[in-house]
């Protein structure tokens, strides 16, 4: 028998003989195990008894006595040929326990076993998901119940919602209006599912920045640090008193003593209000800190932050709480990162914080997640790190489909469980097996290929997304910089005499937005028609749509882009005839049509995951791509006209007018 066991465990040890399944005798358990855990249980092996002699135990039939687990969360699994026993550390490690001889039953051959031994336990004592519901999809209760399944399915023990505006707070209803927030209801379902399953549900309320959607309301301009409407002010009392009322209606909600309090990219502090503050020598950030962290103990709260700004000057974590867990956050993919030591460097506790790379994008930026999480946890562990909080932003509007994340999710629960790469032909299958759905990584790691052609990988955004909806005359994507030969996927360096771009907005430079030119674009047909035949035999389901969907988004991305070179083509020859004309204006009305049914499919997509509310910030992205080919079309028609009467012909767009569009934002 071939055993397959996800994660990998530490210690498998084979033994002589068979364990008959349906011979076993007593089946016993020693205290009460959620339903979740005896899924590929045979009703024969559930237990009919408690088991008294030892906690933390579940025995069928007579099993041979095995040593304690002695690590955290860990378990010893036995299979001889008179009984099986799980010994769990704690309830964890029982659980775990339970779950992998649930994987090894549903591999069970002719009613039996092998006889084994197994020894295991997580290599990192927290695997969490910080999920954004905050800058796009406000998920639906549904949804996450059924995301805290499958998070423990891929042993994680940890899940955050990062909120900034979209909890229904009912002392300050402004603050989420019009957003479908979460309710306080909703927060105690998803806990007692948490609870259910092995996972803490920690409460998350950024505190500081990220801050427009409270401070641009009239009741709260005046907190405002800057006319950025960024950050809350650090010197203004009345920062604290509405954070305080919002900490007195949330955190309660939370068994938790956790609150992540986020506190990064306070990029206007001291700017404002605070700037003579700052003048006379008063270090805000951390004044500010302490005050969030007696406010957060307020509510029986210990906190954690990002720890971006403490990393600027790591001396300065001696002079914070000692109960304070520090959140070191990178998402790019380095071959190293250096901040782990400088924090384990502290003696204060940390977890790492790498990102699943699907965010300003249409697909996950796979390969570079991949590596983000293999060697930041690597560091980490090195460096003393306690946990993993893997981070699925939804910057601009969330328009990524969260199916294809799963596989990042696999690989960050698999790594931090197993402390090192577990490498793709295992996560494929483990995530094939826990999702039900075969074929599904296979799809997924055909598509991520796309990312590996330059120039569609770009630090925190991808071109794929930009280029689909790229103004179709002056879009970067047909006019921009040729990529040189020498650019590379997942390589934050620049080729010789290539600069980085500092867009409107942004406070990151960033990889300069070049062409896509012919041959990338045939390259990206091939790779999309071969993961459209294995989607073909995928299981239906919103997972499939997802990728459906993505497909035709890739398809649609390139055939825009050869429409636009096919007609700068022809104007460059300045001999246009109608019939081209005709032509060029129904390839348009084509592209319009599926651009429509894209919509289309990306709504019905959005609501099965998904409140309404906040839809509108990326269902404006397809407004604006229908609204310019709609302005081609009818502008094409006026060209037609004049070359009917005989008239000149705008060939150098002299009158064509883009009323300042250039592609969705991506800072």
């Amino acid at each position: 028998m071939n055993i397959k066991i996800y994660p990998m465990v530490k210690q498998l040890h084979p033994q002589e003989g068979e364990c008959k399944l349906s011979a076993l005798g007593l089946v016993s358990c020693s205290e009460p195990v959620e339903a979740r855990w005896w899924n590929e249980f045979p009703e024969h092996l559930l237990p009919t008894a408690q088991e008294e002699s030892h906690p933390f135990r579940y025995t069928a039939g007579e099993p041979i006595e095995i040593s304690a687990a002695e690590e955290e969360q860990g378990y010893v699994l036995s299979v001889s040929t008179s009984g099986i026993v799980v010994q769990g550390a704690d309830s964890a490690g029982l659980r775990y326990g339970l779950d992998t001889l649930g994987q090894l039953l549903a591999q069970a051959q002719n009613d039996t076993l092998p006889c084994l031994t197994i020894r295991d336990y997580p290599s990192l004592k927290h695997r969490g998901l910080m999920l954004d519901v905050s800058r796009g999809k406000v998920f639906t209760r549904q949804y996450l119940m059924e995301l805290v399944t499958l998070l423990s399915k891929l042993r994680y023990n940890v899940l955050q919602l990062y909120i900034e505006h979209t909890f229904d707070f009912q002392r300050h209803p402004e603050i989420c209006a019009d957003s479908d927030p979460l309710t306080a209801e909703d927060i105690t379902a998803l806990q007692e599912m948490c609870k259910a399953n092995g996972i803490e549900l920690q409460a998350n309320l950024q505190s500081l920045g990220h801050c427009r959607r409270i401070l641009t309301r009239p009741e709260h301009m005046a907190l405002s640090e800057s006319d950025m409407f960024w950050s809350f002010s650090t010197t203004s009392e009345g920062s604290f008193q509405l954070l305080d009322e919002l900490y007195e209606e949330y955190l309660p909600l939370f068994e938790s003593p956790w609150l992540n309090v986020c506190l990064d990219e306070p990029y206007d502090i001291g700017c404002g209000q605070s700037a003579d503050a700052k003048a006379r020598g008063e270090d805000l950030y951390l004044t500010y800190f302490q005050r969030i962290h007696q406010l957060a103990g307020k509510y029986g709260k210990h906190i954690m932050a990002f720890a971006d700004v403490f990393l600027r000057n790591p001396e300065s974590m001696a002079q914070m709480p000692d109960d304070v867990i520090y959140l070191d956050w990178c998402y790019d993919p380095k071959e190293h990162y250096g901040t782990p030591a400088k924090i384990g460097a502290s003696g204060r506790k940390f977890w790492v914080c790498p990102g699943t790379g699907n965010w300003n994008t249409l697909f996950p930026r796979l390969d570079g997640a991949v590596s983000n999480i293999v060697q930041l946890l690597r560091e980490g562990m090195d460096a003393g790190a306690d946990g993993m909080l893997l981070t699925d932003w939804n910057d601009h509007g969330a328009y990524a489909q969260p199916g294809p994340g799963y596989y990042v999710y696999a690989y960050g629960g698999s790594a931090a469980w197993q402390g090192n790469d577990p490498g793709a032909e295992l996560v494929s299958a483990q995530v094939d097996q826990v999702l039900g759905l075969e074929g599904y990584a296979n799809v997924v790691r055909k598509l991520a290929e796309i990312y590996q052609i330059p120039p569609f990988w770009s630090k925190n955004r991808s071109e794929c997304g930009m280029a689909l909806f790229d103004e179709p005359v002056f879009g970067q994507a047909i006019r921009g910089m040729v990529p040189p030969e020498t650019l590379r996927a997942y390589d934050l360096s620049l080729p010789e005499g290539i600069e980085p771009v500092l867009e409107r907005h942004s406070q990151h430079p960033l990889r300069p937005y070049f062409q896509i030119t012919p041959s990338v674009c045939g390259q990206v047909r091939e790779i999309v028609m071969e993961a459209r035949k294995a989607l073909d035999s995928l299981a239906d389901g919103n997972i499939k749509d997802q990728l459906l969907y993505l497909t035709d988004a890739f398809m649609l991305m390139t055939d825009k882009l050869a429409f636009s070179r096919q007609l700068l083509e022809a104007f460059q020859t300045r001999r246009v005839d109608i019939a081209q004309f005709l032509q060029m204006e129904d390839q348009l009305r084509l592209l319009i049509k599926r651009f429509v049914r894209l919509q289309l499919d990306y709504v019905k997509i959005w609501l099965s995951v998904a409140r309404p509310s906040e839809i509108e910030l990326s269902i404006t992205y397809f407004a604006h791509i229908i609204e310019r080919l709609d302005y081609l079309k009818e502008w094409l028609s006026v060209q037609r006209e004049l070359t009917a009467a005989g008239r000149i012909v705008d060939y150098d767009f002299d009158t064509y007018e883009t009323a300042g569009y250039r592609t969705l934002p991506t800072y």
